[in-house]
């Protein structure tokens, strides 16, 4: 893997697939949080998912216009991009594929700054989860 490859977020990562996002909501584990963020994932085995898929999103009910919440997707994805290198290796190692969904919670906009800290411990948390069913 070159330098070139490290911050993509290449249109096989999005998870775009009605049956998928379906799965992920009924059967995904919904304990990850730090507000104003909630992760919702699903491990599935490789032959299954291989990597992992990731959708963002930002509620119409709090953000009335397009441009609110197309801002806080925009700064969800960035931070997904910069910040997703430990996941894969995670994943990769443990020979599962994983469906992911950050959920934005709050109604107001956040500072990229602030907003990048509190995604900094939910992911913390979510490696955590996985290098603990990984091990098992």
């Amino acid at each position: 893997m070159d330098m070139s490859e490290i911050f993509v977020f290449p249109k096989e990562e999005k998870l775009c697939s009605e049956k998928l996002i379906d799965r992920l909501f009924t059967d995904g584990n919904r304990e990850i949080g730090s507000f104003p963020v909630r992760l919702v994932y699903l491990l599935l085995p490789k032959e299954e998912l291989s990597g992992i898929n990731v959708m963002m999103s930002a509620s119409k009910r709090h953000f009335k216009r397009a441009v609110a919440r197309n801002r806080v997707k925009r700064q969800l994805r960035e931070y997904y991009r910069l910040n997703n290198g430990q996941l894969k290796l995670l994943l990769d190692n443990s020979g599962q594929g994983m469906l992911l969904a950050l959920i934005f919670t709050d109604g107001k906009l956040w500072s990229t700054e602030k907003l990048n800290r509190r995604l900094d411990i939910a992911f913390d948390k979510l490696k955590n989860v996985l290098t603990n069913t990984v091990d098992v």
